[in-house]
């Protein structure tokens, strides 16, 4: 759901706010006067969820503390997006300034090579009620609706961060109040996609708000709210490029053993045939590696270059290795959550976690070296240089 277009236009002697007066809560933009010819453009959030937010500014004699206009926020709180600060101080100023917000984080492009579950049990088969682009209500949408009873366990796809739900509508039918009348549970990924689960059952949020989720996790049960002419899962996958900029997208659907159910030899997806039934694989034995350092990062889904993990940036396919260019190829293997084992193809096995990091212990030699980027490891036992020889 893409949030209320809001506008802020002040002045030094006027200030003017429009907001509907049905906006959910969720993020709020104000300019507030910092002292010393300085103003704080500041973000407030009202629930514990991950938002976007895009920033356009205008000003006279005003210069701002940075060109960013695309923040990414998560809690709640107040955060400082940007400083104004007036160039002659002298002379008069203004400014004006409007923005869009959504829940999610925003990201370059979609990660195409993740293989997303079917999102229900393996017990479990249903059929395809609508496939991408149906003639119901999926005409401009890569959405899939699987057929099943009212109280079906559903799974997440993907793991992510809950950033938005609904469990309290009882309604369901093909009228135009019915559009807004959905129970769902929406999941916000590390490449700034975003899966709806939705038509939920009354109460059928299994999650809450700020909840980390694992792929496989069970989320909620299905139900018959909102736009619908029956029970069924309408589920889609939305990338958010920026609140202004969000589109759905096709994605690799695996059955559970992990095996592609709608890719051809080249890698091109299709939808899921309406029609035929598909048996789920939310909740195979399938195992995703080292979370703890895929945690709380931004994946660019077209590079597969990760940031902001506590071990720095890394080259992440999405599969099991992963390549560090100070360390070079990695198999990582979770230890808990904050740290993990590193398989290293020369190296053998090396432990870190968010705390020693860039310290690293090494299983082959039993002991710790500091790792400088782009210079390698020193080993402070023998005061030595080494190359890591990735």
């Amino acid at each position: 759901m893409n949030r209320l277009n809001k506008s802020l236009l002040a002045t030094l002697l006027f200030v003017f706010h429009f907001a509907k007066a049905t906006e959910p809560d969720g993020l709020s933009v104000a300019i507030q006067d910092a002292g010393s010819s300085r103003f704080d453009v500041i973000a407030s959030t009202t629930v514990n969820s991950q938002f976007s937010v895009l920033i356009s500014l205008t000003l006279n004699n005003l210069t701002a503390s940075s060109s960013q206009t695309l923040f990414n926020l998560s809690g709640i709180g107040n955060t400082t997006l940007l400083t104004l600060s007036r160039i002659d101080s002298n002379a008069g100023y203004s400014y004006g300034f409007t923005y869009q917000w959504n829940f999610g984080y925003s990201g370059n492009s979609h990660n195409d090579d993740y293989p997303y579950r079917i999102p229900y049990s393996v017990n479990d088969t249903f059929r395809v009620g609508q496939e991408y682009f149906g003639s119901f209500s999926h005409q401009n949408t890569h959405a899939i609706d699987w057929t099943m009873p009212e109280g079906t366990k559903i799974h997440a796809a993907r793991g992510g961060t809950v950033i938005d739900l609904r469990e309290d509508s009882n309604e369901a039918g093909t009228e135009q109040r019915h559009l807004d009348l959905s129970n769902y549970v929406t999941i916000g990924h590390d490449d700034g996609s975003q899966a709806n689960y939705a038509h939920l059952q009354q109460n059928g949020a299994l999650v809450e708000l700020g909840d980390s989720v694992a792929a496989g996790q069970l989320i909620g049960l299905s139900g018959n709210t909102g736009f619908s002419t029956g029970p069924h899962l309408h589920f889609v996958v939305r990338q958010q490029k920026s609140p202004a900029d969000v589109s759905s997208v096709a994605t690799l659907f695996v059955d559970k053993d992990g095996q592609s159910v709608n890719s051809d030899g080249n890698g091109t997806l299709s939808s899921l045939v309406e029609g035929r039934e598909y048996q789920g694989s939310a909740d195979s034995n399938q195992t995703a590696t080292a979370q703890s350092i895929r945690s709380y990062t931004i994946l660019d889904g077209s590079s597969k270059w990760r940031t902001g993990s506590w071990l720095g940036t890394f080259y992440d396919p999405g599969q099991s290795w992963l390549f560090h260019p100070d360390l070079g190829w990695l198999y990582p293997i979770d230890s808990d959550t904050s740290s993990a084992w590193l398989y290293h193809t020369t190296r053998g096995w090396i432990w870190t976690n968010k705390s020693s990091y860039p310290w690293l212990y090494f299983h082959s030699s039993a002991g710790w070296k500091y790792l400088f980027p782009e210079l390698g490891l020193y080993d402070s036992s023998s005061d030595k240089w080494e190359t890591p020889s990735p």
